[in-house]
Parts: structure tokens; C-alpha cells; sequence
């Protein structure tokens, strides 16, 4: 477990304040189609404390707003209904019990679904 010690009283008395947890790596691009882009959320390796009760990821085009959070309960994960031939911006989210417990985003993974009629 990662604590951060932080000083309350020259006599030694300190306050533990544990960090939210958050991936140091970027998702891993496991497949691509015009449609959809699979991913491993990689939430093993992280920065902060857990226990991890709750994955997220999140996504837009490179353009764009955040589109959407979507729980990830599986080691991947598909995303679906996407623009052929566009950039998307992928971060995974980490969470663990208690009040502050979302860490913020990890590395983003930057990468482009293929185009319309393109087989792999």
C-alpha cells in the first residue's frame, strides 16, 4: 500500500492519507475494425491504493468531448458503434471503497478505427 506521510505536529504525529489509485500504462490496443477497437483496460499496474472495486473507461474522438464512461467488469473490453476511419482517445478510470476514492485518469491510448470495407 502507497501512503503519504504528511506532518500534523513537530512531536511526530502523522496523518496517513492514502492516494486513489490510477494506471500507469495506457489501455493495450488488442484489435481494431471500422467499427470498434478492443482493449485491455491494463489496471493491474498502478499508482495509488485499492483495493480496485471499479474500472472505467472513457473515450472521444481526438476531437471531441468525452463521450462516455463504461464499466468494465471483464479483463477486455469492445468498444462499439464507432465512426470508420476515426481517431479516438481511450483512458481507463480506477476506483476503490470510500469517499474520493476515483483516482484521476491514466495515460491515454490514442489510436484509429479502420476504414469502411477495410478487413483486417
Amino acid at each position: 500500500m502507497m501512503l503519504h506521510n504528511v506532518p500534523l505536529l513537530a512531536r511526530g504525529t502523522f496523518l496517513y492519507c492514502s492516494a486513489p489509485p490510477t494506471p500507469i500504462a495506457p489501455p493495450e490496443l488488442l484489435a481494431v475494425g471500422a467499427t470498434y477497437l478492443w482493449i485491455k483496460p491494463n489496471a493491474n499496474s498502478i499508482i495509488g491504493d485499492g483495493p480496485i472495486i471499479l474500472k472505467e473507461v472513457e473515450y472521444r474522438t481526438t476531437s471531441g468531448n468525452w463521450a462516455e464512461n463504461n464499466v468494465v467488469d471483464a479483463p477486455t473490453y469492445k468498444l462499439w458503434h464507432l465512426d470508420p476511419d476515426v481517431e479516438y482517445e481511450i483512458k481507463v478510470l480506477l476506483s476503490r471503497p470510500g469517499e474520493g476514492g476515483t483516482g484521476p485518469p491514466g495515460p491515454s491510448l490514442i489510436t484509429r478505427t479502420k476504414c469502411a470495407g477495410e478487413y483486417p
